[in-house]
């Protein structure tokens, strides 16, 4: 059966409970991702390799989960004649949650991954520093003046050097 609700054509083979159950295990990876990306926050701010390892193979294998669950629920979006992206999700609770019941889930699935979201940009900002950090070592070692930057022929920033070697100088 098929009706519509405004524009939206909509297919009646939609399952609330699925799409609640879907919305409850999304919670609980990004919950698991949300961990993960604070153990990685640590693992960063405390130089631990081991532990950043091991932040990062959880995280990426919590995402791979994620990514499962988005096209499992993207389908029965499809599926039922909604968007898969949130203006769709949006819709489908407008139709098939009037009574409020499985908006907390998407809430709170959509509040885990905006923090996940700045947890990661945190943790990116620190890799960033730490690079620019080892490269500053990099550039002292080697003499080079890295506060001059001149262009390669593919466009991409170098430091010009200056009189030589650390160790040409000792």
């Amino acid at each position: 059966m098929i009706w519509y609700h405004g524009s939206a054509m909509v297919k009646s083979n939609f399952d609330p409970k699925q799409f609640n159950d879907l919305l409850v295990r999304a919670v609980h990876e990004a919950s698991r991702l949300e961990a993960a990306l604070e153990q990685e926050t640590t693992a960063l701010s405390e130089r631990q390799v081991d532990a950043l390892n091991q932040a990062v193979a959880n995280k990426l294998q919590i995402a791979q989960s994620l990514e499962q669950l988005t096209r499992e629920q993207n389908g029965l979006l499809g599926n039922a004649g909604f968007d898969p992206n949130a203006e769709g999700v949006q819709a489908c609770l407008q139709v098939w949650d009037p009574q409020g019941l499985i908006r907390p889930q998407w809430q709170q699935l959509q509040a885990i991954m905006e923090r996940c979201r700045h947890l990661n940009q945190v943790n990116g900002g620190a890799v960033a520093l730490q690079q620019h950090q080892v490269q500053q070592a990099v550039h002292a070692l080697r003499g080079t003046d890295n506060s001059t930057e001149l262009y390669d022929p593919c466009g991409r920033a170098v430091a010009s050097s200056t009189s030589g070697h650390i160790s040409s100088k000792a």
